[in-house]
């Protein structure tokens, strides 16, 4: 159906079955023509993605989050109708936070800071070579501190290029490593065999210079050393390397599930804060997309 009689059929829907003023009418088709222009597809092909394109291009065009509230509204009025139609299943404004939850991006580097900061290491040394695969795994992966202290050297398969995360609630996903990565991880594996291995090797992927798994206080402040070294003056965690993860991607056209699954999201809405300093690209896949994955 197009979409002229889609929205025909819900103002008459309005007016003649639930009796609303004149006003709330013309306001409720007002909000899905609007919406309606923006997308320019059809309604019934329309998804949460569409909604969260929508709100930030409202966003950047300086309405208040009443009316973003408002206008969503109308849309999810305009979506129960299909649903009552038989039209769709969903109404996919219920995949999706509103507006008043929106938090404020967290801070994130752009990728000359990014760069600056995976060569701030040493790499001559083992722990400075450690150091720099440290950043380079959060930053290619988007893991989480805890999920990166906790890998195992049985986690990382070089061979098919992925690392196997263990997330929130014992939920496990697969990453995938650029080409460069796979090859200086296999370097990393043979010089934390030979060189940070102790007495007992128990398994975890990244060691301290006495065979031990690292812990989250002690990355955090290797993260501070090194923003300092390279002169990178924001407050840098290494949850700053996981934003920066998605903002880029989001920025060079992933779409927003796909970031999804690679950050460990269970609710999509988490995912779309990247939005609000998205350039609304089009989309691609994850390996297209990511800086590192381009070379």
């Amino acid at each position: 159906m197009e979409n002229v009689k889609l929205v025909s059929d819900f103002t008459n829907w309005m007016k003649y079955e639930l009796g609303l003023a004149e006003n709330s009418v013309k306001a409720y088709r007002q909000d899905v023509e609007n919406y309606m222009e923006f997308t320019a597809k059809n309604l019934l092909k329309c998804g949460p993605e569409e909604l969260v394109a929508y709100m930030t291009h409202l966003r950047k065009s300086g309405f208040s989050i009443e009316t973003v509230q408002r206008r969503i509204s109308g849309i999810s009025r305009l979506y129960d109708f299909f649903i009552m139609e038989r039209l769709v299943k969903t109404n996919p404004v219920g995949f999706i936070s509103k507006p008043s939850k929106w938090d404020k991006l967290p801070v994130f580097l752009n990728f000359d800071e990014v760069e600056k900061l995976i060569a701030a290491p040493d790499e001559s040394s083992t722990l400075g070579f450690r150091d720099k695969m440290i950043f380079e795994t959060l930053y290619s992966t988007g893991m989480r501190i805890s999920e990166l202290v906790g890998l195992k050297l049985l986690d990382v398969d070089t061979h098919r290029g992925v690392m196997k995360v263990t997330g929130k609630g014992s939920k496990e996903r697969l990453v995938p490593m650029y080409d460069s990565l796979e090859e200086k991880m296999r370097t990393y594996v043979e010089l934390r065999h030979n060189h940070l291995v102790k007495d007992r090797d128990e398994g975890y992927l990244f060691l301290s210079r006495n065979g031990k798994k690292l812990d989250r206080e002690y990355v955090w402040m290797m993260v501070k050393k090194y923003c300092t070294k390279a002169g990178i003056k924001k407050n840098v965690s290494p949850h700053t390397l996981r934003h920066s993860f998605a903002t880029h991607l989001l920025t060079n056209g992933a779409d927003l599930r796909t970031i999804q699954i690679f950050l460990g999201h269970s609710d999509l809405s988490t995912t779309q804060r990247y939005t609000q300093v998205t350039d609304d690209k089009a989309r691609n896949t994850l390996l297209n997309c990511h800086p590192r994955f381009k070379r």
